[in-house]
């Protein structure tokens, strides 16, 4: 059994599942069966504890879905995931079970990047000091206009008025996700320079090879070819958002998008 040495965490709408999927193609690398284990935040997070439980559940459903019907032994360990008690340690090391000493284990949760500083700290104690971090930045704007479109996909909320769209785009998981400025300070704060990688959302379409090679240089990870570098993974719902929402959303996220420019500089900034 082999901890990971490698956390993704975040942020959400900023290319997490693009990263899983072409990472699952290096075969020096081991990805988790499901994107998303929550270990971290189910355990530093108590307002998580409501639905993480479920989404380890529906994850595992659905990875089953994908695996041979004749490949009892693997059915069984996902299986053991769904099985109580779950979320804590030794279920974090049973999933990680699968992963042999020769592969680099990799854990991509966005929800981790909220998690405080005694979260951080437990990370490092349980994860070994030489755990490596990738944080993708993206627009704080596009980010949050992106999970009010995931929001109401998922939701189907009765937008007949301003105020119905203004109370969907206020929702506090929009605010909290995307809220740079508070944890990227507490991240910066117990992690030194070479253990934390920022990329700007930007350059996976820039330059997707390049964007993987950077993380492989940055991880220690052998190079891979990646034949779905250039596909979308995930497309997100389109919503035509109102005039009056996209400017709300300026002035609420101003804070954090002058953050990212003075944190990373105007280049990284632009490239978001």
């Amino acid at each position: 059994m082999t901890l990971p040495k490698i956390l993704c965490i975040g942020a959400q709408k900023a290319g997490t599942s693009w990263l899983h999927e072409n990472l699952s193609d290096n075969p020096c690398v081991w990805t988790t069966p499901f994107k998303e284990l929550h270990f971290f935040d189910h355990k530093f997070l108590p307002e998580n504890r409501s639905w993480t439980p479920w989404h380890v559940k529906s994850s595992v459903r659905k990875a089953k879905k994908l695996v041979d019907s004749n490949d009892q032994d693997y059915l069984s360990y996902l299986d053991s995931l769904t099985e109580a008690p779950m979320l804590n340690g030794n279920w974090y090391k049973r999933v990680f079970s699968r992963c042999s000493p020769d592969r680099i284990g990799i854990d991509i949760t966005p929800e981790y990047c909220g998690i405080p500083a005694e979260g951080i700290e437990f990370v490092k104690k349980f994860l070994g000091a030489d755990v490596r971090i990738i944080y993708i930045i993206r627009s704080p704007i596009q980010r949050a206009l992106s999970q009010i479109a995931m929001n109401i996909s998922r939701h189907k909320p009765d937008l007949k008025s301003l105020d119905d769209w203004i109370r969907e785009a206020s929702k506090p998981e929009v605010f909290e996700r995307g809220d740079y400025f508070s944890h990227v300070q507490r991240w910066d704060a117990q992690m030194d320079a070479k253990s934390i990688l920022y990329l700007p959302f930007g350059d996976i379409a820039r330059d997707p090879l390049d964007f993987l090679r950077r993380i492989e240089t940055f991880a220690d990870i052998q190079k891979g070819k990646y034949p779905k570098a250039t596909k979308v993974v995930f497309k997100g719902t389109r919503v035509d958002f109102p005039d009056s929402v996209i400017s709300f959303l300026q002035e609420k996220l101003h804070k954090q998008s002058r953050f990212i420019e003075e944190r990373f500089g105007s280049s990284f900034s632009k490239n978001t």
